[in-house]
């Protein structure tokens, strides 16, 4: 269990597998072309992973207990990447597109919902910070990143720049595979910012709790995958290429090995963001 006390160079993605040596030989197997099951690798080793290490996050963050200041620094830093996350989107959409258009047609998608299909929902950053100016009069717009923020954006934007597809596939995988854990705990940090600084959270936030029934709800609005809400189905959308990659034609072990860049890279970012929230105390 990682603790504010835990060296900062502790890695939750390794901890996790010295926690589970079934699913570092799996990997490694993975990685050597041993072990080909797309289903195993998701259902048995990568869903447990991330459902794992981002309750050792939430855990960390710890957001009931944060200050004003605390609260006001993680929203800050976590509205960064959702400022570049459609672009993101674009790009690795552009980038694969002569390889696969089935990954490229699922990351366009998820870029449109992200950043504003005409007549539907506006772009998701608009969306978030227009609310946390309504509902906290917290504004992000132009926020310049901590170290560990600027660290993340540049390994996502190496990603997406990547000539090879099946790591552009298993990063993307990692990075929506993530975000129904980060959403619920940027949920709950706005939450207690409002209790701090408003003695409101949940519904008596409005467009906040619009914001986060959106991404979360399987009946809101704005889901076009039956049954699903929109994270869900942006996770299952790309869980199909490392499921089926012999039929996409994407490869395993190349796929994993942007599932572990991105994920390592986005658990260090929430460690050493709550190591910075620790000195603000």
């Amino acid at each position: 269990m990682i603790t504010l006390t835990t060296p900062a160079t502790f890695s939750l993605v390794d901890g996790y597998l010295d926690d589970h040596p079934d699913t570092r030989r799996y990997l490694h197997a993975t990685l050597l072309g041993e072990q080909t099951s797309g289903n195993d690798l998701v259902d048995q080793h990568l869903a447990p992973m991330i459902d794992a290490v981002y309750r050792q996050i939430r855990d960390l963050v710890d957001p009931d207990t944060l200050t004003a200041a605390q609260a006001r620094m993680y929203i800050a830093e976590l509205a960064v990447f959702a400022r570049y996350n459609a672009q993101f989107l674009r790009l690795a959409a552009d980038t694969v597109a002569g390889f696969s258009p089935e990954l490229a047609h699922e990351l366009r998608r998820n870029y449109l919902e992200e950043g504003g299909e005409r007549g539907k929902v506006p772009a998701h950053y608009i969306l978030y910070t227009n609310a946390l100016l309504k509902d906290l009069d917290l504004m992000v717009n132009g926020h310049v990143p901590a170290a560990e923020t600027a660290t993340l954006v540049l390994l996502h934007q190496v990603l997406v720049n990547s000539h090879m597809p099946s790591v552009i596939a298993g990063g993307y995988y990692a990075t929506e595979g993530v975000a129904i854990a980060e959403t619920e705990i940027l949920r709950d940090i706005t939450n207690r910012y409002g209790q701090l600084t408003r003695q409101s959270s949940g519904a008596d936030l409005p467009a906040l709790d619009y914001y986060y029934r959106l991404h979360l709800d399987d009946d809101h609005e704005a889901a076009q995958v039956g049954g699903l809400s929109v994270e869900a189905a942006h996770i299952e959308g790309l869980a199909q290429f490392i499921r089926k990659s012999d039929l996409y034609g994407f490869d395993l072990p190349q796929a994993v090995e942007g599932f572990l860049q991105i994920l390592t890279a986005m658990t260090h970012w929430w460690t050493q963001l709550a190591y910075r929230a620790k000195d603000l105390n």
